[in-house]
């Protein structure tokens, strides 16, 4: 991803993100990278994790290999998502 990409894409974040707590969590998912030690982010998830019976609301960053990302019709990575 280049900068120019993460430009529009937080931009675009910033609409969507503006109502969202600025006190909730945020998580990168686990992933294996099959080559090297870094990874492009993909994706940034509005989602709950589970603690102790909770479903506490967060935003997880997502890679390609951290799980399978959702897309549009056209087979573009879809930059924001929400789970909830």
């Amino acid at each position: 991803m280049k900068v120019k990409r993460l430009k529009e894409i937080l931009e675009s974040l910033d609409e969507k993100l503006e109502n969202v707590d600025d006190d909730l969590e945020v998580f990168i998912r686990n992933s294996v990278n099959p080559c090297g030690n870094i990874q492009e982010l993909e994706q940034v998830e509005f989602s709950t994790y589970g603690f102790f019976g909770k479903a506490i609301p967060c935003l997880i960053l997502n890679t390609d290999s951290s799980k399978t990302l959702e897309t549009n019709k056209e087979d573009e990575v879809i930059y924001y998502i929400s789970s909830n």
